[in-house]
């Protein structure tokens, strides 16, 4: 009986700790800072991918100036 009795309040304690996991989860993803971080990384992924069509395009205009002088 004793058995039964402690495997019910360790499934207990186990449901309460996953729903503090959930509520401070959604606490964390619902706040401002973390939507600003969000923005944050996308813009610096845009600025990635522009650096590099940048530089294509800089190493496509030096393959033809070498062209040119050639």
């Amino acid at each position: 009986m004793e058995f039964f009795g402690a495997l019910i309040a360790l499934i207990l304690c186990f449901i309460v700790f996953l729903i503090v996991a959930a509520v401070i989860r959604y606490a964390i993803d619902s706040s401002k800072t973390s939507k600003r971080l969000e923005d944050l990384i996308k813009e610096v992924h845009y600025l990635r991918t522009e650096i590099k069509q940048q530089n294509n395009n800089k190493q496509g205009d030096n393959k033809y100036i070498i062209d040119e002088k050639v």
